[in-house]
Formats: C-alpha cells, sequence, structure tokens
C-alpha cells in the first residue's frame, strides 16, 4: 500500500523499533522557544513520528492517513516497559497508566483533549485497545465485547460535521476496570450532552448521526425497506440534504452497508437480544417517518389557529412502527390539554407549534434511545456477580466533543465550548497552579511560569446566580422573554473583558474562549435550553406496544439528562411500570398521567443548561478520584492532509493549550513523583 514504503523509515520499523532518542521529548530541546517546538514537531510529522513527549504528557499530530505502528507486535513492545525504553506512542501513554494503577493500586484517568477533527476519537479506541491488551481477562469474550462498544456508541452519537467526517457529537466518558492483580472484569460509560438537536436539522453540509445512513443502506439491501416504511426514492426528510445525493449516497456506498453489518454485530457480540434490537430498528424508522408529518391550518368560523395533517400516511407510517394509534398520534400533534382550575381544556396548535411538537417528540424519542443503549451496554458490561468489584481499580477514558468555531455557532456550540473550558482548566490546575503549589512546599526555589488562566471566564459561565448559564435559566423562565432580551440580559449583568456584543448585529454576542474569540448566534437558544416536551405526547407514547418505547417514558431522567439505569431487562419492564401502564390495560388512565408527567419527564424543573452544569460536575467528580494522565491531540491542517504541517494552525492550537509553558515547567520540574512510603518501600 502506499504507505508501506514510508514505514520503513525510522523509527516504525519493527524489526528495529529505534530506542527512545532525545528528540523524543521536548523537554530535552536546548533552546525553548516557540519556533524551535514548531520546528522539532515538524521534522518529527514528515518522519510519520507523530508522537512526542513533554514530559509525561503525550502530544499526538493527526496523521490523517493508517499507520501500521498499532499491530500486536506493538502493543508487545509498549508491555510495562520504561517510557525512555521506546519512542513515544500512545501504547506508551496507556502502559504508564495501567502500570501506575496495578503499582499504586489508585485509579487513572486518561485525558484525550484537542479541538474537532484532531483524532481525540482514534486515540481513544487505541487506549482501549492496548489496555484489553495489557489487562489479558482470561474471559475472551469480555474482551471482545468492550472493544465493540466504541464503534457501537458512536454509531448512534457521531456525524459527519463540516471539519470533520466522524465528529463526536456527545462526550464519553469509558471507565474500565480490574481486578487488583491487573485483569480487566468490566466497563461502564457515561454519556453526557448528546445533540439531539441533529435529529431534526442539520447545519449546510453537515449530516444527520450516522446510525441513520447505516440502517438505511441495510434495509434496502435487504429489501425490508417497506417492512419498515421507508420510501426508496426521496428520502425522509431529516436526512435530506441541500446536494439531493442523499438516496443515491444510501443505494451505492458500500460503506453505509458494511457499517450496518458492523452495527449488527456490535449488537450481538456485546449481548444485545434480536428483540431488542428489532425495537431499536423501529424506534429508529419511526423517528424518520415522523419527521414526515406534515401540517396545515384549518380556518373555521370559531378557531383560526387549528392545524391538520393533510399526509396522513407519514402520520399512520409513523404510528404504526411506534406501535401507538395514529388518531392519538394526531392528537397529540395539533392539540394540548390545559388544567386550569381542575378543569380539563382542550387547545388547538397552530402549525408552527404542531411542527414544533413533532421535533420535540423525535428528539425525545432519539436522546432516550441512545440512553437506553448506553445503560443496556453498562449492564451487560458489568463485573460479575462473583467478582469483588469493590475491590478493583479503573481507568477512565475522557473523548469529549472538541472545541468548535463553525461559521455560525449555535447554543450546541457553547455548551461544548464550555465543557473544553474546564478541561482546560483542570489541565492547567494540574500542570501549573498544583506544582507551583508542590515546590513550595518542598522548599524547592522555583521562579513562576506564567500561564493562563481561564478560571475568571469559568466563573463568567457557571457561577450562580450571575453566570451565563444562570442568566439563561432565569430567562427561560420568563413566557415574556425572547432571544433578543436574552442577549441584552447578558450585556447588562456579564460585564467583563470575555464578553462582547458586536456592533449592528442584534441576536448575537461573542466570547474570548482560551481557544480564541467565537461569536455566537443566539436565536433559538431560548427554545434549545427549555427543551420542551408536551406532557400530551408522553402520554401518547407510554400507550406504545412496544415494550422498549414504553420504558423509555416511563423511567425518570437523571439530573444530567439521561435516562435512569433501570435494573430490569425490557421484557420485565412492564412489570416495573406503574399499574395503570401495565399491559392489562394499555389505554392509559390519562388524568392521572397529566396530574404527574413530570416525574419521568421532568419538564418543569429542567432546563438543558441546569442538565449541563450537573453533567460537569458529574464528570469532574469522576476525574478528579484518579491520577491523571494527559493526551493532547494537535490538528496539523485544515484539509484532513497527511504529511501536511501547517505552521500557523499548529502553533495556535501549542499556544492556547500552554504547551509552551508545560515545556517550561516540566523542563524546571520534577514530572515525576513517588509517595515518601513507596521510595522507602524499594
Amino acid at each position: 500500500s502506499r504507505y508501506e514504503r514510508i514505514h520503513t523509515r525510522r523509527p516504525y520499523h519493527v524489526d528495529r523499533a529505534d530506542k527512545y532518542s532525545l528528540d523524543d521529548d521536548l523537554v530535552n530541546l536546548e533552546v525553548l522557544d516557540e519556533d524551535t517546538i514548531i520546528h522539532q514537531l515538524q521534522k518529527r510529522y514528515a518522519d510519520l513520528q507523530i508522537y512526542t513527549y513533554v514530559g509525561d504528557i503525550l502530544i499526538a499530530l493527526n496523521p490523517f492517513q493508517s499507520l501500521s505502528i498499532y499491530s500486536p507486535q506493538f502493543s508487545k513492545l509498549y508491555h510495562g516497559m520504561k517510557r525512555t525504553s521506546n519512542p513515544p506512542h500512545i501504547f506508551a501513554s496507556a502502559d504508564a497508566a495501567y502500570q501506575s494503577m496495578v503499582t499504586f493500586s489508585k485509579d487513572q484517568c486518561i485525558i484525550i483533549s484537542g479541538e474537532s477533527g484532531a483524532g481525540k476519537t482514534e486515540s481513544a479506541h487505541l487506549i482501549v485497545q492496548h489496555l484489553t491488551f495489557l489487562g489479558k481477562a482470561n474471559n475472551r469474550a469480555l474482551r471482545e465485547k468492550i472493544l465493540q462498544v466504541n464503534p457501537l456508541v458512536e454509531a448512534f452519537g457521531n456525524a459527519c460535521t463540516a471539519i470533520n467526517d466522524n465528529s463526536s457529537r456527545f462526550g464519553k466518558y469509558l471507565e474500565m476496570m480490574f481486578t487488583p492483580t491487573g485483569a480487566v472484569m468490566g466497563a461502564k460509560i457515561s454519556e453526557y450532552l448528546l445533540e439531539k438537536s441533529r435529529v431534526i436539522k442539520q447545519a449546510v453540509g453537515e449530516k444527520n448521526f450516522h446510525i441513520f445512513y447505516y440502517i438505511y443502506a441495510g434495509l434496502y439491501h435487504q429489501k425490508k425497506l417497506s417492512e419498515y416504511r421507508l420510501p426508496d426514492k426521496k428520502p425522509p426528510r431529516y436526512i435530506d440534504n441541500e446536494t439531493g445525493r442523499v438516496m443515491h449516497d444510501i443505494v451505492t456506498k458500500d460503506s453505509y452497508g458494511r457499517q450496518f453489518e458492523a452495527i449488527q454485530h456490535c449488537f450481538r457480540i456485546i449481548g444485545f437480544t434480536d428483540e431488542e434490537v428489532y425495537s431499536v430498528y423501529r424506534i429508529l424508522t419511526g423517528i424518520l417517518n415522523t419527521g414526515n408529518i406534515e401540517f396545515a391550518a384549518i380556518s373555521s368560523q370559531h378557531q383560526i389557529d387549528k392545524s391538520e395533517v393533510p399526509n396522513p400516511e407519514a402520520l399512520d407510517n409513523a404510528a404504526a412502527l411506534l406501535s401507538i394509534g395514529s388518531e392519538e398520534l394526531q392528537e397529540a400533534l395539533t392539540s394540548h390539554c390545559v388544567v386550569t382550575r381542575g378543569e380539563t381544556i382542550i387547545r388547538t396548535n397552530t402549525v408552527d407549534k404542531a411542527a414544533d411538537v413533532r421535533d420535540a417528540m423525535s428528539k425525545a424519542l432519539y436522546g432516550r434511545l441512545f440512553s437506553w443503549i448506553v445503560n443496556r451496554i453498562n449492564t451487560l458490561l458489568q463485573p460479575d456477580k462473583n467478582i469483588n468489584a469493590e475491590s478493583g481499580m479503573n481507568v477512565g477514558i475522557l473523548d469529549i466533543f472538541g472545541f468548535e468555531n463553525f461559521a455560525r455557532n449555535s447554543f450546541e456550540q457553547l455548551c461544548i465550548n464550555i465543557a473544553n473550558e474546564q478541561i482546560q482548566f483542570y489541565f492547567n490546575q494540574h500542570i501549573f497552579a498544583l506544582e507551583q503549589m508542590e515546590y513550595q512546599n518542598e522548599g524547592i526555589d522555583a521562579t513562576t511560569v506564567e500561564y493562563e488562566d481561564n478560571r475568571p471566564l469559568l466563573d463568567m459561565f457557571l457561577q450562580k446566580p450571575m453566570g451565563l448559564l444562570s442568566l439563561l435559566d432565569e430567562e427561560s423562565r420568563f413566557p415574556q422573554a425572547t432571544d433578543l432580551t436574552l442577549v441584552d440580559k447578558f450585556e447588562d449583568n456579564l460585564r467583563c473583558k470575555y464578553f462582547w456584543r458586536p456592533k449592528g448585529v442584534e441576536l448575537s454576542f461573542g466570547i474570548q474562549h482560551y481557544a480564541g474569540k467565537v461569536l455566537y448566534d443566539a436565536s433559538a437558544f431560548l427554545e434549545k435550553n427549555r427543551d420542551t416536551l408536551p406532557a400530551d405526547v408522553v402520554v401518547v407514547l407510554r400507550t406504545s406496544e412496544n415494550k422498549l418505547l414504553q420504558q423509555l417514558f416511563s423511567s425518570p431522567l437523571t439530573k444530567t439528562g439521561n435516562l435512569a439505569q433501570a435494573r430490569a431487562r425490557v421484557t420485565a419492564a412492564s412489570r416495573s411500570l406503574p399499574p395503570q401502564l401495565s399491559a392489562g390495560r394499555i389505554k392509559v388512565d390519562t388524568m392521572e398521567v397529566m396530574r404527574h408527567p413530570e416525574e419521568t419527564t421532568n419538564m418543569k424543573r429542567q432546563t438543558m443548561a441546569s442538565y449541563f452544569r450537573y453533567s460537569l460536575m458529574d464528570l469532574l467528580s469522576k476525574m478528579v478520584v484518579g491520577q491523571p494522565h494527559f493526551i493532547r491531540c494537535i490538528k496539523p491542517n485544515d484539509d484532513r492532509e497527511a504529511l501536511m504541517f501547517s505552521h500557523e494552525r499548529v502553533l495556535l492550537q501549542l499556544r492556547y493549550t500552554g504547551i509552551l509553558e508545560t515545556v517550561k515547567i516540566r523542563q524546571k520540574g520534577y514530572s515525576h513523583r513517588i509517595l515518601f512510603e513507596e521510595f522507602v518501600k524499594r
């Protein structure tokens, strides 16, 4: 292949994997300035040495091509070795975390950061691959299962964006659990902030979540489109785009069909039942059909704002796939119940309102389905009952959506970028603040290294009651509020150097992030934050004869907005439902549920901002328990070209991630430290 020739160059020729050289660590450079560091990285990249150390931190440049340095031979090289025994490699970072865990009996945490398209997800795969190799479980089946987890959740949680064909649209923290002797015994995923809005609309040049295309292609090749009520000519609205080539790609692209096979394989290996997988497919195709339901206004003498469905076949298709009555579905979409003074009044929905309700239902279906898949994986991968899981330890791997700055940035980008600010803060705390405190405590004279502290910026976002997210929640509570009153509120209250409002563009505001200036478009911020799902829709979905679907809308949501982990299997779902929902009386006592719909929809309490805040807290509480290992992914160019190194782009990333300062502090500092009693033991 075209890479083989290159690979015979140093040091990736397996027969003589060169030893570690001083060039492998930036800390060994004589001169420490931007030019020298960039020159060094560029030289290494040209030699296909994509990995470089800064003390104990790994820099990984995206090669934008396949490299043959991840084979079992390489796994063996990076197994219980000193860092200086081999050239830098992502396997060495995994090995260091693993050794640390086994030696000191302490949880570890590998934090992979970098902007969108820098290679974080691929790096996470490689770490999981190497950790399963190092923690050789006697249980081969478990190893196989763990390796299928990432591909499965990525099919549902990743999508093609303007700058990355496989962009993570959610945050993922994967914990691999090991016995005290270091054998893998289980795994658990936590997912955060899935970008549900992508289900109903994508920006120009972007796509919906991968799974929709995979399943379409798979069903097309299996000649099952009609069984799932999918058209073979014009694609459903939720996946249609401006190119008009969607159907053509689904039919002709081998990759979609292959991916569908791969997903079926993942489901099978991990242990999903056929019944569960069938339910998942019906819900996904139900969502696609729901998107095709249209609304038209009916004007009668009494009411002007009433809507009807002019294409009843779309309604029937969606209802059939979701196993609910189509009349009930139509009613839930075109009207809503209001309870005033103990009386229930039915109000009609305008065309726009009905379309919003339809889209809210699709987003809720997808979000809860994704949550359920993650919970199911966790149940299937938990340690055996006969293993004392308490005595074990884990290595957590964080792969979170990277920093984004598009031509148009919305609420989703704001959340993604705040999360990245938080990770950057954690990195700073570890590398700079704690280091300097330690020098003082140990009486070592260390001239302070200046670094960019982004704490004031995080305070601006997260403080209560005057931080940006709190102001957003407050404004979301006023029915009369608009996106414009929201931006006015930001401007009045966020008086600091990180916030500005450009002249002449009413609905936008700018933030000076650690990674640069980003302009946000505030239109739909309030609507996205409220994320309302009308109780009427919940009531109808709970009547579904699809057990899984019933469960999705009868389980409560957690503070992070995910489906609570149910103890039971799907088949046992009907037993755990409230009495008025058990299969005997599929017709729900509507009034009963109407009185308590928020128990499972959390409608009254939660906003996306509050889910986000709790998600950040949850994630950090997991991370701080472990000893951190940092991997900094760098994107060498914006054209996804192999071997192309853009001086400006790399320099920018090195600057804002604080790599330059890191080199300085690591050169002055002592990146290796052990506990005193461990030292004595040795």
